[in-house]
């Protein structure tokens, strides 16, 4: 198994979940007393949470992504997303895929286009 240490990349979500000021409650957690700290680390989830209600109670779907309503386009974008977050190995797994959806997209598009009358 691969045991490699990946980058942190915040996703969308986290982005509009998170703040400056979570944060920085979450860095001061290793310097609390050790029975503070869980009530603590729990006050922190519960203002995160408190974030996520109120994003799905201004608007739906406030945080997509897809421009587009086309699912193979849309599962080639999440694909993408999700390969930033993978080890080596299995980005060139999802590389593969994609290349295979590409070629099936490309066939779909060449060989079932209407022809012009």
């Amino acid at each position: 198994m691969e045991q490699e240490q990946l980058e942190y990349t915040p996703t969308t979500f986290d982005i509009e979940t998170q703040s400056r000021n979570i944060q920085m409650l979450k860095t001061v957690i290793p310097y609390i007393d050790g029975a503070r700290q869980k009530n603590f680390a729990l006050l922190i989830k519960f203002l995160e949470l408190r974030n996520v209600a109120s994003l799905f109670n201004d608007e739906p779907g406030s945080i997509s992504m897809c421009a587009t309503d086309d699912p193979s386009e849309k599962r080639m974008q999440l694909l993408n997303d999700i390969k930033k977050f993978c080890t080596p190995t299995e980005q060139d797994s999802i590389d593969m895929m994609l290349t295979a959806f590409q070629m099936f997209s490309s066939y779909d598009t060449f060989f079932h286009t209407p022809t012009p009358e």
